[in-house]
């Protein structure tokens, strides 16, 4: 598709979500009514990122208990962010962050009204960009919105520790990146190196076999005829420090899975990969580039169907 193509169709998504703007005002988001002198699509798609947030009061505390409104709002602006260009996105998200660290209570009992507001989109970023089974899960873009808010002048040192901290490990290990070299030990206690290992694609699992949703999401994955694949290799690593916990536990992993363990937790101590909770899967191509980083498992499946269908011709 070609760049100008991506931009119309992204403008018109924002149009659309923008159409009949002042009719919503009363019942729903008071979303950017873009000007008619604004004629290009590029120039229309930046009026709409800059001022998609003149017309929403950040002082209103109830607004937070209308998920209709201002989820909804939310929601839809993240949705657009990837759609147009990266310029056009930051801008977008500084001057959403320059409405957040603006807030203005209506008198002194409101004081803790500002914190209260970041804190529960923060707490939507998370939902809508960290989840990994929210379908607009996007480590890169979690990761740009966070430099833009550590950015603001008015971000505590607190926040801007926090958001860094987290910043900078959304950005290990993305899609289209070589994944991190590290070494394991298997359950025959022989030592081995991801990049050693011979695959058209490896699906790394990190677990915890404590962890019952690991086995859970483990059950789902075998269950899916690509991963019995030749093409396919699953590489299931426990990454933390307990490795005698690790040894003395039964497999419960699929006989067809290669196991292993990081040692003394290199892999989380060392901040090799960002592992913020397990299950965590990697696919990686025959280079170890990633593929995917934390799919769902509906999109871990249609992508292994395309992968092996390739493969096999």
């Amino acid at each position: 598709m070609s760049k100008s193509l991506f931009t119309v169709i992204a403008v018109a998504t924002a149009m659309l979500i923008c159409t009949n703007a002042t009719a919503q005002q009363t019942d729903g988001f008071p979303y950017p009514t873009v000007p008619d002198t604004l004629r290009t699509a590029e120039t229309r798609a930046l009026y709409v990122m800059e001022h998609y947030w003149d017309r929403f009061n950040f002082a209103d505390t109830t607004l937070m208990h209308r998920p209709e409104t201002t989820e909804q709002g939310f929601a839809n602006f993240i949705d657009l962010l990837p759609r147009v260009a990266p310029s056009t996105a930051t801008l977008g998200i500084k001057a959403f962050a320059d409405h957040l660290y603006n807030i203005k209570p209506a008198n002194a009992d409101d004081s803790n009204t500002p914190e209260r507001i970041r804190e529960y989109f923060a707490t939507l970023t998370e939902k809508y960009l960290g989840d990994s089974e929210s379908p607009l899960h996007n480590d890169l873009l979690y990761a740009q919105f966070l430099d833009v808010m550590s950015a603001n002048k008015f971000a505590s040192m607190a926040e801007r520790t926090r958001n860094e901290y987290m910043a900078r490990n959304l950005k290990k290990n993305l899609p289209g990146t070589t994944a991190t070299d590290f070494v394991y030990i298997d359950r025959k206690n022989q030592l081995h190196q991801l990049h050693n290992l011979k695959a058209k694609y490896t699906l790394l699992y990190f677990y915890d076999p404590d962890c019952d949703h690991c086995h859970e999401t483990a059950a789902q994955i075998a269950a899916m005829p690509e991963t019995s694949s030749p093409a396919i290799s699953v590489l299931a690593i426990y990454p933390y420090s307990d490795s005698e916990m690790w040894k003395t536990k039964t497999s419960r992993m699929p006989a067809t899975w290669t196991e292993g363990y990081s040692p003394d937790g290199q892999i989380t101590t060392d901040d090799i990969y960002y592992i913020k909770s397990v299950p965590s899967v990697y696919l990686l191509d025959e280079e170890k580039r990633v593929v995917l980083k934390n799919p769902s498992i509906t999109l871990l499946l249609n992508t292994l169907k395309k992968l092996t269908a390739t493969a096999v011709k």
